[in-house]
């Protein structure tokens, strides 16, 4: 891992400019439109029919940028124009592979589900889970279902790490899930402590920058301003998104690259 490490802090030092470059116009503005349209119209955020469709813009226009930020980070010779090419081209397979994921995750936290509602839990008009009635061993049963759920979940994904280099690279569809996985052989829990390190960092760095930038903003503004405020402080959060979204897919990348490299190695000399 510190060896991936370091070849991604060289990519990014040698390639800084193309990837700022899409992760700007790929993740940083579309993280904006939201904010910016909740401050224009006054409507709360995540709410309405145009939110959505913003919404579902923004994420495909993030995984463009993911798929074109890989691209480049793999092959020296991509420049930013071909990178977003590539992400374009690629886009119908990520979204398969995605949707396919994410209806196996869903079918992975079924079993707690449905032990939680055979407790006897109701679900309010509010869309809230009542607890209070439910029988005690069934509930203790879900809750142990669904950390065996989170902790095959959280394995899974770390053997998902090079999943958007396989797509880009080998120009494979589904089958991109099992190359991934088989890539990934022998480094899943130095993933996962990467990620949930990373995932750590990158949360309390927002926090930071939100709560400081927040802070200021009513300052300035006054309290009536909220969306306004939201605004500012999405200016400043979705930069730090940007940023880590950059660090995390060229990492993944690398190790891609990496166990690319350790594969071909082994082959030779079988």
């Amino acid at each position: 891992m510190g060896t991936v490490w370091d070849r991604t802090l060289d990519v990014i030092r040698g390639r800084m400019a193309i990837l700022a470059g899409i992760a700007l116009a790929t993740v940083y503005v579309p993280g904006l439109l939201e904010p910016a349209y909740a401050a224009l119209t006054g409507q709360p955020g995540g709410t309405g029919a145009a939110q959505g469709v913003i919404g579902i813009v923004s994420a495909v226009l993030t995984i463009i940028g993911v798929l074109a930020m890989t691209a480049v980070a793999t092959d020296p010779a991509v420049d930013g124009a071909q990178g977003l090419r590539l992400g374009a081209a690629r886009l119908g397979p990520a979204l398969a592979n995605l949707i396919v994921l994410v209806i196996a995750f869903g079918v992975l936290f079924l079993p707690s589900i449905v032990a939680l509602f055979a407790a006897g839990a109701t679900v309010s008009a509010a869309g809230t889970v009542d607890v209070a009635n439910a029988a005690s061993g069934m509930l203790a049963a879900s809750a142990l279902l669904m950390v065996v759920a989170l902790i095959v979940l959280l394995w899974f994904s770390a053997r998902l790490v090079p999943l958007f280099a396989v797509i880009v690279n080998e120009r494979r569809g589904l089958g991109a899930i099992a190359r991934s996985v088989a890539l990934s052989r022998g480094s899943a829990l130095r993933l996962l402590g990467v990620m949930i390190l990373f995932g750590i960092v990158l949360l309390v760095v927002m926090a930071a920058v939100g709560s400081v930038t927040g802070v200021i903003a009513r300052l300035l503004l006054g309290g009536e301003a909220e969306a306004m405020v939201t605004l500012i402080v999405s200016l400043f959060v979705t930069l730090v998104t940007a940023a880590g979204t950059v660090v995390q897919t060229v990492f993944y990348a690398q190790f891609y690259a990496a166990a690319l490299a350790r594969d071909e190695a082994a082959a030779q000399l079988a």
